[in-house]
C-alpha cells in the first residue's frame, strides 16, 4: 500500500483493505459519538437498556450511579463501518499517536488491529480502566501480545518501585478487574451487534492480561535481559 504522511492528520488507526477500501478510526470520532450516545439513551430499545449486560460491570466504581457502561460508546462508535468484517480478514494498518510519528504494519488481521478500540475504551472511558491508565503508557494497538504484556509489566514494576509484593498485588487486581470488564463488554456487544472482529479484539486483550498474570516473573526477567543486551 502507498503511504503518504500528509494522509494521516488525525490521531487514530487507519485500516487499508486489499480491494482499496479504507476505514479511519479516530479519537475525535469516538468522543463525538460518546457525546451523542449519552444524549440519546432513550433511542435504544428498552430490552437493551434494561439488560444486565448493558449496565456497569460488577467491579466498576460507578456501578451504583452509572446509567450504562461508560466504555460502551467507544466500542460502538465504528459499528456501522465494521459491520460484516471478519476477524481474520487481512488489512494493512497505520497508527498515528498524539505526536507526528506513524507506526505501520503492512499486514495484520482485523481482530488484531481493533485492539485500538479496546485499548482506547479501557484507558479513557472504562471507569475501571481509567484507574490503571498509567500502566497502558507506551502501548499502541499494533503491538504484538508479547510486547504489550511486557510493557504493562514494566510500567507496573517502575510504578511500584521494584517491590515484588506490590507488583504482585497490583497485577493481581489489574488482571482480575480488566478481564472482568472485557468479558462484560463482549456480553454487551452480543446484545447490540454480531461483529466477531470487535468481540475477538476484546477476547484477545482479556487473554493477554491473563497471560501477564501467569507469566509475570519470567516476562520481567526477559525484559531486563533484553534491555541489558541492547544497552
Amino acid at each position: 500500500m502507498e503511504i503518504r504522511v500528509d494522509d494521516f492528520t488525525q490521531s487514530g488507526l487507519y485500516l487499508f483493505f486489499p480491494e482499496g477500501n479504507r476505514i479511519v478510526l479516530t479519537r475525535d470520532k469516538i468522543e463525538a459519538f460518546a457525546h451523542v450516545f449519552e444524549s440519546n439513551l432513550d433511542r435504544l430499545p428498552v430490552e437493551i437498556r434494561g439488560a444486565v449486560g448493558f449496565q456497569a460491570c460488577p467491579v466498576c466504581p460507578e456501578k451504583d450511579r452509572a446509567k450504562f457502561c461508560h466504555a460502551l460508546p467507544a466500542t460502538l462508535a465504528f459499528f456501522e463501518e465494521l459491520k460484516g468484517l471478519k476477524s481474520f480478514e487481512n488489512v494493512g494498518a497505520v497508527y498515528k499517536g498524539r505526536g507526528q510519528s506513524l507506526i505501520l504494519v503492512p499486514k495484520t488481521t482485523v481482530q488484531e488491529a481493533l485492539q485500538f478500540v479496546v485499548i482506547f475504551s479501557l484507558m479513557y472511558y472504562c471507569e475501571v480502566g481509567k484507574q490503571y491508565w498509567k500502566y497502558f503508557l507506551g502501548i499502541h494497538p499494533l503491538m504484538s501480545p508479547e510486547e504489550m504484556v511486557t510493557r504493562i509489566h514494566l510500567n507496573v514494576y517502575w510504578d511500584c518501585g521494584g517491590d515484588k509484593q506490590k507488583v504482585d498485588k497490583v497485577l493481581r487486581a489489574f488482571g482480575n478487574e480488566i478481564t472482568c470488564t472485557c468479558r462484560c463488554q463482549v456480553e454487551r456487544l452480543g446484545f447490540i451487534c454480531k461483529n466477531d472482529g470487535l468481540m475477538n479484539a476484546f477476547v484477545n486483550t482479556q487473554a493477554q492480561i491473563e497471560w501477564l498474570a501467569m507469566t509475570k516473573d519470567a516476562l520481567l526477567e526477559e525484559s531486563f535481559e533484553e534491555f541489558q543486551k541492547n544497552g
